[in-house]
């Protein structure tokens, strides 16, 4: 088995990437053999203005090549609020992982998403 970190699937996303042909060809010879974590997944996520790619269309692949041994709903469940309410990768990830659970924050970024924000900063007089 090969565990295969973010850069590896930036070059294989990235349509300019200059790695990308070795990726590749890295993928095909160990078609079945590799692997990766949902921290590589949410990188990905987080790293997907910045280098321009279609963050649905780049889970996508990555899982079609590699096995992620956690449940990658959530990701494409963060992927959408990233969409949908312009926050960041990890916010979105913390509310797509919540699920229908309180979250105890002091980001008022999910006040959009939740009236169930348990508040941690101090309350306004």
């Amino acid at each position: 088995m090969i565990y295969a970190d973010t850069d590896f699937f930036i070059a294989l996303v990235k349509d300019d990437d200059w790695l990308q042909e070795r990726a590749v060809s890295i993928a095909r010879e160990n078609d079945g053999q590799i692997y990766t974590s949902r921290a590589t997944l949410l990188e990905l996520l987080m790293i997907s203005d910045r280098f321009a790619f279609d963050r649905f269309e780049a889970l996508s692949y990555v899982l079609e090549i590699a096995d992620v041994p956690e449940d990658e709903s959530v990701l494409f469940q963060a992927a959408d609020y990233m969409e949908q309410y312009d926050l960041t990768a990890f916010d979105a990830y913390h509310v797509a992982y919540a699920d229908a659970d309180p979250i105890v924050s002091s980001d008022k970024a999910f006040d959009d998403l939740t009236d169930d924000r348990i508040p941690i900063e101090a309350k306004s007089q």
